[in-house]
């Protein structure tokens, strides 16, 4: 473990996106096979990423969740998430990153790609291969210089969601209203005053609604309340620090806001029935 998580454009690269519109494919082997088939746990702050198997197997850690997915998967990796691969030798696969300005497009309209996610596409082997075959016309785009290349990558771009999303375990209607877009914004919200610790009222000034509104909005869309949902990222935030950091538990307690490390490490154990320092333990047992 390290004091920090690394964060990267693309695993092993350390520099920032300068483009907004930033797409790129490749194998999975391009980057794993030179490193033993493993890829240590990371996360992308301003990236989407699919990675669509084969064949072949891997060990895959996303945050706290652990998986050992074998044959034909798609895997979605949003912005933020620690994640980390053990690849079988061999493994066929593909990996799609692209930038998250991108996927906020009309044209593009991926808010579905919100929560990591492992669709098991063994069982569809027609759908699995127009997938597969949609992710070659890409990669063979992606290396040519020809009129128009941008053009065609967006609408194989826009294909390939679409076949993703008919299978993402949380679809839902692609057409967008008011309601969505406030959840959507109070996603982003949350992201960036977590560690400040907003209250419903900061929440509703700065989506410019009601607190009973965003209340009730919140509690229909999650089935929870607005203290609950960022709860629940304090404590992924939480996790992500005990899991892959060496940092002390008085450390994540501060870094996340916390001016009492005591109080944190209650917030942790109301939460998971243990404390922070437990749940470092269990993860070794």
């Amino acid at each position: 473990m390290n004091d920090s998580i690394p964060q990267f454009a693309l695993y092993g690269e350390g520099r920032w996106l300068d483009n907004p519109d930033f797409v790129h494919i490749e194998d999975i082997a391009a980057r794993s096979s030179g490193l033993g088939w493993h890829i240590k746990a990371h996360q992308h702050t301003q990236l989407t990423q699919i990675l669509l198997l084969n064949s072949g197997s891997v060990q895959l850690q996303m945050d706290s969740e652990k998986r050992f997915l074998e044959g034909c998967w798609a895997i979605l990796i949003p912005p933020g998430t620690v994640h980390s691969f053990r690849f079988a030798p061999n493994t066929d696969g593909r990996v799609l990153s692209i930038a998250d300005s991108l996927l906020e497009r009309d044209y593009l309209n991926a808010a579905f790609i919100q929560t990591p996610d492992c669709i098991q596409l063994n069982s569809e082997p027609e759908e699995f291969q127009h997938l597969w075959q949609l992710l070659t016309l890409l990669e063979h785009e992606f290396h040519q210089v020809k009129p128009l290349k941008n053009s065609l990558i967006e609408h194989l771009l826009k294909a390939i969601l679409v076949y993703i999303e008919r299978h993402h375990s949380g679809v839902r209607n692609s057409y967008q209203t008011p309601d969505d877009m406030v959840l959507q914004r109070l996603k982003l919200l949350v992201s960036q005053h977590l560690k400040e610790h907003w209250k419903l009222s900061d929440y509703a000034l700065a989506l410019n609604v009601s607190e009973k509104t965003l209340s009730r909005l919140v509690q229909k869309a999650y089935g929870k309340s607005v203290l609950q949902l960022t709860h629940e990222h304090l404590l992924r935030e939480a996790k992500r620090n005990l899991i892959y950091t060496q940092k002390s538990v008085e450390e994540i307690a501060y870094d996340l806001g916390f001016k009492d490390p005591g109080y944190f490490s209650r917030f942790f154990k109301r939460a998971e029935q243990l404390t922070p320092a437990q749940y470092r333990r269990s993860l070794d047992a």
